[in-house]
């Protein structure tokens, strides 16, 4: 196996069959990859839908192992361990893949050297409902509906984008894997499990960023909804703070975090208590700003 991909999934077998139906139909000669679905506690027909693409696709390795642990650093964590190639994509259950995708990320591989750590690219958004107007560009990345990085491919000194990368195994695994602080767990927003690709960095690694390695990614009608992209950003900022937490643990200082404009004025407090107002960048902003700093004074633990 030159590559395999890690999928990992919770009750989203609606969306799951669509993105490993777009694996299998890969360029890519099926003995050269595997596919892990990382059961993360479903109640709905993932095994089923896995069992369907086994039998449609009898040439393709695809099985499903099962993460009890809430958290899709642990999912991504048990994928890693349960599968072998040299080269791992972390892919999201609810993307489909270009079919040239992993042929393309073997030989950016190939291309950079020995030394790039991981390759990731951009996405293209799939609208699960219309475009709001007040949904601007710079909040696509938070909505992982554009990879904010631009059309030019260069080597980065920041976080690539989790659903659309792939990792060389020694890199991660050096790096300890995905911190298990950090990530989505149930129905809390945390993210940014990706810091791992800065420790990489840290250790030596590079990371490279290729636009032209691209996924479609579902963006859910429910994200689309002024409250939700409220609660996004706020978790964002208790992101920051649980990154440079972990850093923290790992020996590593950091810069990563947000600018908080203090005091909150009285339009803030307003814009946080009409759910309905349209989002603006400034009042997100300091969204994640006061997410930061209630993190920080540890009113809102992170585990970090």
């Amino acid at each position: 196996m030159e590559i395999g991909v890690v999928i990992p999934t919770r009750n989203r077998a609606a969306f799951l069959g669509k993105a490993l139906m777009s694996l299998c139909e890969q360029t890519l000669a099926p003995s050269r990859y595997e596919i892990c679905v990382v059961n993360n506690g479903s109640t709905d027909a993932t095994p089923e839908v896995v069992a369907l693409i086994n039998a449609h696709y009898p040439k393709h390795r695809v099985f499903m192992v099962d993460e009890a642990q809430t958290g899709v650093a642990y999912a991504r964590n048990t994928g890693m361990r349960a599968t072998t190639a040299p080269l791992i994509v972390q892919g999201d259950d609810d993307a489909t893949a270009s079919p040239d995708w992993l042929e393309k990320f073997i030989a950016a591989f190939a291309a950079q050297g020995g030394d790039v750590g991981k390759i990731g690219g951009d996405v293209i958004p799939v609208w699960g409902a219309p475009r709001p107007d007040w949904l601007t560009d710079p909040m696509l990345p938070l909505l992982t509906a554009a990879s904010g990085f631009g059309d030019q491919p260069r080597y980065m000194n920041e976080g690539l984008l989790e659903c659309n990368g792939c990792y060389r195994r020694e890199a991660l695994e050096q790096a300890g894997l995905f911190p298990t602080t950090l990530g989505r767990k149930g129905a809390n927003l945390l993210s940014a499990e990706h810091a791992v690709d800065l420790v990489m960095h840290m250790q030596g690694w590079k990371l490279y960023y290729d636009p032209a390695i691209v996924i479609h990614h579902h963006i859910h009608a429910e994200r689309l909804k002024p409250v939700w992209m409220r609660r996004r950003y706020f978790w964002q900022g208790i992101s920051d703070y649980a990154v440079r937490a972990y850093l923290k643990s790992k020996g590593y200082e950091s810069s990563h975090g947000v600018a908080v404009e203090m005091p909150l004025d009285r339009s803030f407090w307003t814009f946080i208590n009409n759910a309905d107002e349209a989002p603006t960048e400034d009042g997100l902003n300091r969204l994640r700003g006061l997410g930061l700093v209630l993190a920080r004074t540890g009113f809102i633990p992170t585990g970090a």
